[in-house]
This record gives C-alpha cells, sequence and structure tokens, in this order.
C-alpha cells in the first residue's frame, strides 16, 4: 500500500490513543466508582475478554464480504456505543453485562481489524520505525489526554464525559475513510506454525499487560484516593519520557540490532515490575513506578509488535494470523485479571499479581529472541 496510508494510519493512531488514555483508562476504576469492589471489577474486565474471544469468529465473514478497513470502522461505531452504555453501569447487573458484551464485540471488531490492517499497509523492512512512530504519537498523546480525561469525570461527570470521549471514538476513524480496503481471499490460510508461534507470544503479551498495566492502573487509582483527577494527572506525568524510548527501540530494530532492543526492552520491563511490586501502596514511590512505566511501555510494545507485523506478513494471511494469535492475548490477560480478582477477594493486596508479570516478561524475551535467530538463520 501507499505511504500515504501509514500517514492515515498515523492520524488514526494519534485520535484512538487519545480515546484510549482519556476514556479506556479510566473504565475499570469508573467500575469501582459505581459500587462494585475491586475484583469484581476486574472480573468484570475479564468478562470483556472473554467476550471478544468466543466472538472473533464474526471477524472473518465480515472481513471477507466487506473487507479489512470496514470491519475496523464498524469496531470504531460500536465502541463509540459502548462509551455512551457506561455511565449507565451501575453495580451488578443486566446494564453490566449488556456493557461487556457491546464492549467484546466492538473491541474484537476494532482491533483484530487494526492488527490486521497495519500488518498488510506496512513495509516490513522499515516495521520497527513505523511502529515506533506509531508508539511516540501514543505517548504523545497520551502527556494531555489523560488529564482532559480525569477533568471531564470530575467536573462534568460521567453522561457528559464519555459522550465527549463516544464523539472522539467517531472522530478517530475518519483518517481511514479514503484508505485503501483490502479483501481476505476466503481460500486463503496462515501458516500454522508461525500462527502457533505467534499465539503463544501473544498469550505472554496478554499475561504481561494484565498484571503490568490493568491491574497496576486498578492499585495507583485506589491508591490516588479514587480520583480521576490525580489518576490522570499521574498518568500525564508518567507520558512525558514515553515517546523517546518509543523512537530508540524501533531504530535499534531496523537497524539489524534487534537482540539488543529484546534485552534493553525486557530487562528495563522486569524492572520496573519490581518496583511497582514494591511501591504501589504509597502515592510518591507509585507515581515514579508510574513515570517509569510509561517509559518503558512504548519499548516494550514496539520490540514486541515489529516482529509480530512481520509475522503475520510471513504467514500469508494477515486476517487469520491476527484472529488466532489475539484470542491468545485476551486468554492471557484475562488469567491475570481473574487472578488478581481472586487474591483481592481474599483479603491480600496487588504485589502478588503484579509479581506475575516477570514469568511473562521473560517468556516474552524468549519467544522474540528464537524468532529473530531463526530469521537470521533464514
Amino acid at each position: 500500500m501507499a505511504l500515504t496510508t501509514i500517514r492515515r494510519i498515523y492520524a488514526h493512531a494519534g485520535l484512538q490513543s487519545f480515546v484510549e488514555a482519556s476514556g479506556g483508562l479510566f473504565v475499570v476504576g469508573f467500575l469501582v466508582k459505581q459500587g462494585l469492589s475491586p475484583s469484581f471489577a476486574l472480573a468484570s474486565f475479564a468478562l470483556v475478554l472473554l467476550s471478544r474471544f468466543a466472538l472473533r469468529a464474526a471477524v472473518l465473514p465480515l472481513a471477507h464480504r466487506y473487507g479489512l478497513r470496514s470491519v475496523l470502522l464498524l469496531g470504531v461505531v460500536i465502541r463509540a456505543a459502548s462509551y455512551i452504555m457506561l455511565p449507565f453501569v451501575s453495580g451488578l447487573g443486566p446494564m453490566l453485562m449488556a456493557y461487556i458484551l457491546v464492549t467484546g464485540l466492538g473491541s474484537v471488531l476494532y482491533w483484530t481489524g487494526y492488527h490486521a490492517y497495519v500488518s498488510a499497509a506496512g513495509d516490513n523492512a522499515a516495521m520497527g520505525r513505523q511502529v515506533s512512530i506509531q508508539q511516540a504519537t501514543t505517548a504523545t498523546v497520551g502527556i494531555v489526554a489523560p488529564v482532559i480525561g480525569g477533568v471531564l469525570l470530575s467536573w462534568v461527570g460521567p453522561l457528559a464525559g464519555f459522550a465527549i470521549i463516544a464523539v472522539f471514538q467517531m472522530l478517530a476513524g475518519t483518517p481511514l475513510l479514503g484508505a485503501p480496503n483490502p479483501t481476505i481471499n476466503p481460500e486463503s490460510r496462515a501458516d500454522p506454525d508461525i500462527v502457533r508461534f505467534g499465539r503463544r507470544i501473544y498469550f505472554a503479551e496478554g499475561l504481561q499487560s494484565g498484571c503490568a498495566n490493568v491491574v497496576w492502573n486498578l492499585a495507583l487509582f485506589v491508591t490516588l484516593g479514587q480520583s480521576f483527577e490525580n489518576f490522570g494527572g499521574a498518568l500525564a506525568l508518567a507520558g512525558v519520557g514515553a515517546a523517546a524510548g518509543s523512537l530508540l527501540i524501533g531504530r535499534l530494530i531496523d537497524g539489524g540490532r534487534a537482540a539488543h532492543s529484546l534485552t534493553l526492552a525486557y530487562g528495563l520491563g522486569a524492572i520496573v515490575i519490581g518496583i511497582k511490586a514494591l511501591a504501589w501502596a504509597t502515592p510518591l514511590p507509585a507515581l515514579v513506578a508510574t513515570a517509569l512505566g510509561a517509559l518503558v511501555a512504548p519499548m516494550l510494545a514496539t520490540a514486541m509488535l515489529s516482529p509480530l507485523y512481520a509475522m503475520a506478513q510471513r504467514s500469508q494471511c494477515t486476517l487469520r494470523f491476527n484472529m488466532a494469535t489475539e484470542g491468545g492475548w485476551d486468554l492471557g490477560c484475562s488469567t491475570a485479571a481473574l487472578v488478581a480478582a481472586t487474591i483481592l477477594h481474599l483479603g491480600f493486596g496487588y504485589t502478588v499479581p503484579i509479581l506475575l508479570a516477570l514469568a511473562a516478561i521473560g517468556a516474552i524475551w524468549w519467544g522474540l529472541a528464537q524468532w529473530y535467530r531463526q530469521a537470521t538463520a533464514a
């Protein structure tokens, strides 16, 4: 695809990252504010992921008939509807279940379509740079968006606040309206060996993200007094140094230093997880740990997504590859959320759930190192 398509993806990524940082990051905390215990809020999040896993088969016939871009944009619209539904959730009940199903459907259409679309549009020789630019865009937006999200939810209230976020979710689709719409050959099949390899990586990444991000953000929200403004300010402060880290790791990958990028990103990631496990209960150390985590997060994402997009291209069918492998992410992240929910329900703190991310970090590093060794040998 033309370079203009990549630029459209960059613009979309900027708007979408605003939605995630001003709205998506607040969802679990909002459920706690609405009366759910932290353990039930995490369990609800896990159910969203499991509904995605169950609904993923719906992506394939839609992509066959309407194309990848159409699937992605349909996901955008349904996700916007889920934000409008969220303020009406008040504890356990039918509205919570409806929200879980709608969010799961919108999320699976959007993310499966997005990763398959980027895999198809990307240039394999410059994949590290292209992914790092997307991550740098996300990090830059993440400096401002959490503050806006916190102010909206605190000052204008959840109803108007999430409605505004829904409008931005719709706007996020506009850069892609004139972009190519790749179709999927119904007869195409993804290489099963590459799919199995990618699924294992994605499962470990889901486990890592669930422990080090979802559980951590809930711990931070609770530690900061369940204040949307304080939480948003903490996330905004954390975003200041993240862009530089993502650009550095992308240059290392495209410069043929992929092994160095893995060691740097996942070594720092393991250190930050240890710090988070010790710091979550006290506000100032928790803020420092959040800043360190934000610096490392785009480095981890770039180090992982670059080879995964390359795997998707090599698999011969980017959609089927992403459908199979993202199911692994859903299972990994939902496992982390359910384990953490159980531990919290039993009366323990957040330390053990956060430390579980260390096992996932090691598994991702080992798997990606194997991939690069195989690619070099080939």
